[in-house]
């Protein structure tokens, strides 16, 4: 039972190791639009630029911000 239990946390911690890393590069790919938009740069070459939706950085642009995307 230990040996079952240890995997589970282990696969656990992994989910969730990976989680927290795309939720910080989509973070970082928010600023990064911000910064972009900020300086004149269209929404449609920043989603080209950061490699997400356009969808995305539209709701990044004008609201509905969320990182869970």
């Amino acid at each position: 039972m230990c040996r079952e239990m240890d995997q589970i946390y282990k696969e656990g911690a992994k989910i969730g190791k990976a989680e927290g890393i795309e939720i910080g590069e989509m973070k970082a790919k928010r600023e990064t639009a911000l910064t972009l938009a900020e300086r004149g740069m269209t929404a449609t070459d920043i989603a080209d630029i950061v490699k997400v939706s356009l969808k995305i950085v539209q709701e990044w642009l004008f609201g509905n911000v969320s990182l869970a995307k």
